[in-house]
């Protein structure tokens, strides 16, 4: 492999650093990686978090169970889930089944008591891009510094960034990089981002910035990857670490996700300060994310009770911490913590499993 000036000016012009001229080139055959020109500019407005389908918890219940009451409440937009151990993400409800339950009543409220719950949304399926989206995208290697490294844009089931990563001319490092969002975009209201990603077995990087300029501070977090299987990359923007060039900058302040300019996937033989990355193989790689989407912490999990004792249940779920629903005649109470249900829980949905369990 030896340096390509072509690909270095591919780069320069899909990033626009060439000046105004980068407007008219980038739209030429053979100057995108990804084959998509940007004939209509992406409105960063327009990329909202969409929330998916909300879970109810079943634990412990049969398979035959769970299937009916899963055909009750999906014109809801409710889906059903007896796992053992649930994340408890975007599951607002833990419905007990009473006595065909495998565990008991008192540790699971004291689990769930302690539990983290998370909401998330997805902002972007790249299983199905808008080619605004996709557009966006371009590869940004170590040839910018005399490197042989080079990376493509790909779309087969999701956003994929393949290609070959050497160390020869002190290079290293191969990736690929969004062009500055318009307006910038705001996720000030979560926590951080979510990838569905796959890999290789390597570490790679996700990286965003929240400043326009081509050079400024990139806010990295390094992530894992098993070969052949999909995993959840949840990263916290407060946990994200400020560097220029792969050094930290201490004195830098946190990551503002309220402002979010541009994105970056890359695989480095360089963690950071110097140090290297324990998983790094030059040669061939390939990771492939299928969606990005963001998190928050969200309330605990109500719980539902069709067939307990109320006095008896409001004690456990008080001293748990959680708020609880109970049958009462024709309609329902609410028990422990809380008189009131969440804004994120409507009567209709606790109607329907009381309905069921009837």
């Amino acid at each position: 492999m030896v340096w390509n000036p072509l690909r270095l000016l591919k780069t320069l012009i899909h990033f626009e650093v060439v000046g105004p001229l980068s407007k008219g080139l980038r739209n030429l055959p053979g100057m995108t990686d990804s084959g998509i020109p940007m004939t209509q500019a992406l409105d960063a407005n327009n990329l909202v978090p969409v929330t998916g389908k909300q879970m109810l918890w079943l634990p412990g219940a049969a398979v035959e169970t769970a299937d009916a009451l899963t055909k009750s409440v999906a014109s809801l937009n409710y889906g059903v889930t007896t796992e053992s151990e649930p994340s408890l993400v975007n599951t607002p409800m833990v419905i007990w089944p009473g006595p065909e339950a495998s565990l008991e009543l008192g540790p699971l409220l004291e689990q769930l008591g302690q539990q983290v719950a998370y909401q998330e949304a997805t902002l972007i399926d790249f299983r199905q891009p808008d080619p605004a989206i996709a557009a966006l995208w371009g590869s940004l290697d170590d040839g910018v510094m005399g490197g042989v490294s080079a990376s493509q844009v790909q779309w087969r089931e999701g956003l994929r960034l393949v290609g070959e990563v050497s160390t020869a001319n002190s290079g290293g490092f191969a990736s690929i990089r969004t062009r500055n969002l318009e307006p910038p975009l705001n996720l000030g209201q979560w926590q951080g981002t979510v990838l569905s990603a796959q890999g290789d077995g390597q570490r790679y990087k996700w990286i965003l910035r929240d400043t326009s300029g081509w050079d400024s501070l990139a806010y990295c977090r390094s992530f894992d990857t098993e070969a052949d299987r999909l995993s959840t990359v949840r990263t916290p923007f407060l946990e994200m670490v400020a560097t220029r060039r792969a050094r930290t900058v201490p004195e830098a302040s946190s990551l503002n996700p309220a402002q979010l300019y541009s994105m970056q996937l890359m695989l480095s033989k360089f963690e950071y300060d110097g140090e290297l990355n324990p998983a790094f193989q030059p040669g061939a790689f390939e990771l492939t994310v299928q969606s990005l989407g963001v998190y928050r912490q969200g309330p605990k999990p109500v719980i539902v009770l069709p067939g307990e004792n109320a006095a008896e249940s409001a004690q456990l779920i008080t001293a748990a911490g959680l708020t609880g629903v109970v049958r009462q005649g024709k309609s329902f109470a609410v028990i422990g913590t809380s008189d009131k249900l969440p804004p994120e829980v409507e009567p209709a949905i606790i109607g329907a499993i009381f309905e069921f369990f009837r």
